[in-house]
């Protein structure tokens, strides 16, 4: 009886999150139809128009409150369809005055020789810790991340397809628990050890090389990107840990049909060395664009690989689909194991919003460790 009861729950909170995305999604469509006739160019021999659109979005949870917001995209017109300079980012802010303000300006310079890629994050606002290791654990603490991220990648153009640069951060954090949870702190660092608890900051300087003949960033139909970043800090003044780190990503986009794209991702993170570090800077699976289905932050160390696919389609005009599988883990040196295999499938809905194929993007998705759907409702494509 106790089964059928919470079956039925889950079932009417389901569908009261369908409605509610919905409402999020006309409300969207109608601020994009009003987006002034200003920030719309002639097209002479442009491939994308400038364009705006903002997206708000209310969310809900008991650490938190409800959390009304709003992410935002601004597309710059440009000639060539693979180089558009953009400025995207969101504002979260809760009734408990907690926010998250996130800026990530993508831009062309200098006739198309340089690219410079950032993102200012400024966080204060509730998580939950699951310790650290890729097995479930009874690990449960909820806390408040106060963070301020600064992330530079000047990047010089060597060909059409070909990127070198360096990349700069910057990171500050503080982590605020509250006293009825001091004691399962305790417990986490007796556990998984006391880095990312206590205040910190690091600098951190790296390279970056890339790779790209996508016909388009924001939505490719053909082409392929990889990109390698390798970056280190050095305990000191500047930083509170040394560490060296490394990143890849490689994605592949076939066209098999007239917009019927098939999309492949590898994406591998690592954090070399024995020494502790902030629990906060390990890889971790899960949210909208890394293995989708996995909430994220329940799994994360030193080694976090993903490996998803995805076939995107067209319904309707704008209106497009996509259906998606996910494999991958966590990991360490010391430990391996990757049993039981975590795998997470799902799909969802897009529409486009403007000539730089920019989406508005719908995902539902579920993982075969039996937790709760997972939905999510941003702009632009996981990869």
């Amino acid at each position: 009886m106790f089964h059928q009861c919470e079956t039925t729950e889950v079932f009417f909170n389901t569908v009261h999150q369908v409605k509610f995305i919905l409402l999020l999604l006309t409300i969207t469509l109608k601020l994009y139809a009003l987006v002034p006739d200003t920030l719309v160019v002639k097209k002479d021999s442009l491939a994308s128009k400038g364009s705006l659109f903002i997206i708000p979005f209310l969310t809900y949870q008991q650490e938190t409150s409800w959390a009304p917001g709003f992410a935002y995209g601004c597309y710059f017109k440009s000639k060539d369809i693979s180089r558009i300079s953009s400025v995207s980012g969101s504002i979260s802010y809760t009734f408990l005055n907690q926010s998250i303000i996130n800026v990530t300006p993508k831009i062309f310079l200098g006739n198309n020789k340089w690219y410079l890629y950032s993102n200012f994050n400024l966080r204060n606002y509730p998580d939950l810790y699951f310790g650290i290791g890729n097995q479930p654990n009874n690990t449960i603490l909820s806390y408040t991340n106060r963070n301020i991220s600064l992330t530079l990648q000047p990047q010089y153009i060597i060909s059409k397809t070909f990127f070198v640069g360096m990349e700069l951060g910057f990171n500050t954090n503080n982590v605020k628990v509250d006293p009825e949870n001091e004691r399962k702190m305790l417990d986490a660092v007796a556990l998984y050890g006391v880095s990312g608890w206590e205040p910190y900051h690091i600098t951190s300087v790296g390279l970056t090389a890339a790779y790209d003949n996508r016909d388009n960033q924001f939505y490719p139909q053909q082409g392929g990107f990889s990109k390698l970043v390798i970056s280190g800090s050095k305990a000191g003044n500047l930083s509170s840990y040394s560490y060296l780190a490394t990143t890849l990503d490689i994605r592949k986009y076939w066209r098999i049909a007239t917009n019927h794209v098939l999309a492949c991702q590898l994406y591998y993170d690592q954090i070399f060395g024995q020494n502790e570090v902030p629990f906060q800077t390990l890889g971790t699976i899960g949210g909208r664009d890394l293995f989708r289905g996995f909430r994220q932050g329940m799994y994360r160390d030193k080694i976090m690989y993903v490996l998803q696919t995805e076939y995107r389609f067209p319904i309707y005009k704008r209106l497009k689909g996509s259906v998606f599988a996910s494999t991958g883990d966590v990991l360490n040196t010391g430990n391996a194991s990757i049993t039981p295999l975590k795998v997470a499938f799902g799909g969802g809905l897009r529409y486009r919003l403007n000539d730089a194929r920019v989406h508005l993007r719908l995902d539902v998705a579920q993982n075969n460790f039996g937790d709760k759907l997972q939905v999510y409702i941003t702009a632009t494509e996981a990869f």
